[in-house]
């Protein structure tokens, strides 16, 4: 079973998949996660104008 942070970042990679710069629709929803145990990053370039785009999450 998938972790609740797994789940968000396939949620992004599902429907967070249009370029806000250029347009591009990334099929393939390439987002990838970090962390440093307080925040977690999730973060998306687009392959078509490698703009990047970042949600931060806070662990409270």
């Amino acid at each position: 079973m998938p972790t609740p942070l797994e789940r968000l970042r396939r949620r992004y990679e599902t429907t967070d998949k249009k370029c806000p710069e250029c347009g591009y629709v990334d099929e393939e929803g390439n987002w990838t996660s970090r962390t440093d145990g307080r925040r977690i990053v999730y973060r998306h370039v687009c392959p078509s104008c490698d703009a990047s785009r970042e949600h931060t999450f806070t662990l409270g």
